[in-house]
């Protein structure tokens, strides 16, 4: 289904367009019909394969609510095991026009031949466009370029046929997609996925879309994303570098703000070191947003010794993101602006000002973590009596305080003012 980067980025990408205006609908299909998801059901029905992949999905909506992946819900995403009539009459129609063909034991395969003006379709490619999905070609294919739509698997018992217009057979990898996009949203405007996706999937994606509508462009831009690898390589079961969310041992929003100071075309290559790096900033950002949201920021009497200049940053992030998404860049520069306020005197005004600039940053990057900054009542009322007897200039026991502060949160006081969030794990 892809990878975490992938997803994350998908996300931002959403999350940006719909902030300018231009995007108001989104989906998201999840294949629950493969051949290695088949092979691992004990049960060969279709009940065991429903409960098999719905068990799967919901863990990866779980998984993905935790990185702040917000754009994705039960409501938006659609299953293939859902959508099987609309595929076949996709690949019918298809055939009806003369794009597709059947071989003699009821498979059906797009004829590459039919190929024209596709901006992915590499004209010597000969490797088998489904290669990754371990698909044996059978007799009475025509070309090693032709795509798999509809494939008969011999003796398999979970099968689909609902037309009775294909054989009892199983919907191919690359019509899926495509036939969900038509039918969901119509004209499709953005394509996003993994940078392997370009000149076999989308490039068959396009080939069907447009050989059944060919007054309307299937899709008017595309977005493939770099892939995170572990120690140089592709996560895979096979090499068993496989890591899991939950195996991760960090903040999950520090993961996502590390993410997104990569640019999303290339690879990443996961660095605890560069997480390590970044943590101080992630901290700091939530200890200036603690210090505005709960007013623990300080006004000096003279007024000339506060903060009084400009404080505007959403509107100089979203000029960076929209040069092809440089979320690094805007990264840098949140980073900048919350080391410039963390230790000055404030003004009421101009502290809910920088308040409101880091939740419009935020609605975009989505990388505050609000546990972090959850204070209980019994914390308040200790802190209110500490700012009590600092006034009353009680240093010593204002000192024990601040310490016993710092064995549960991590606390910083200045003469600006104070700020405390809870440990990261």
């Amino acid at each position: 289904m892809g990878n975490l980067k992938t997803f994350l980025w998908s996300d931002f990408v959403v999350c940006y367009l719909q902030t300018i205006g231009y995007l108001t609908n989104h989906i998201m299909n999840i294949t629950d019909i493969d051949d290695k998801i088949i092979s691992r059901i004990p049960e060969q029905t279709h009940e065991s394969l429903i409960e098999f992949t719905s068990f799967y999905t919901r863990k990866f909506l779980e998984d993905i609510e935790k990185l702040g992946i917000r754009n994705y819900t039960m409501k938006n995403i659609h299953k293939v095991t859902d959508n099987v009539d609309s595929i076949e009459d996709m690949i019918v129609g298809l055939k009806d026009r003369g794009f597709a063909y059947e071989t003699p034991d009821g498979s059906v395969y797009f004829d590459s031949s039919k190929i024209s003006n596709n901006p992915f379709y590499v004209n010597n490619q000969t490797d088998g466009y489904e290669g990754t999905r371990n698909i044996i070609r059978g007799p009475g294919v025509k070309s090693d370029k032709d795509f798999v739509l509809w494939k008969i698997m011999p003796n398999r018992e979970i099968a689909w046929g609902y037309t009775g217009n294909l054989k009892k057979g199983c919907v191919g990898w690359d019509s899926e997609c495509c036939a969900l996009s038509n039918k969901l949203l119509g004209k499709v405007h953005i394509k996003m996925g993994g940078s392997d996706l370009k000149s076999k999937h989308h490039c068959n994606e396009i080939s069907q879309a447009e050989a059944l509508y060919p007054d309307r462009i299937y899709g008017d831009y595309w977005i493939h994303f770099g892939f995170l690898n572990f120690s140089g390589e592709k996560m895979s079961k096979s090499i068993g570098n496989v890591l899991k969310l939950d195996d991760i041992p960090h903040n999950y929003k520090l993961v996502r703000m590390y993410l997104l100071t990569k640019s999303y075309k290339n690879d990443v290559d996961y660095s605890e070191d560069d997480i390590m790096m970044l943590k101080k900033d992630f901290i700091n950002l939530h200890m200036l947003y603690s210090k505005l949201a709960n007013k623990f920021y300080r006004t000096n009497k003279n007024s000339q010794a506060n903060y009084l200049g400009d404080v505007k940053m959403y509107d100089k992030i979203l000029g960076i993101i929209s040069c092809n998404f440089s979320t690094g860049d805007a990264i840098k520069e949140l980073v900048k602006y919350v080391d410039k306020f963390m230790k000055v005197y404030l003004t009421d005004e101009k502290a809910q000002e920088i308040k409101g600039e880091l939740d419009l940053v935020n609605g975009l990057f989505n990388i505050i973590d609000w546990n972090l900054l959850e204070i209980d009542d019994q914390t308040r009322n200790f802190i209110n009596l500490r700012e009590e007897l600092r006034v009353q200039k009680q240093f010593a026991q204002t000192d024990l305080m601040r310490e016993e502060l710092k064995q549960i949160f991590i606390f910083e006081d200045e003469n600006t003012g104070f700020s405390l969030i809870k440990k990261l794990n």
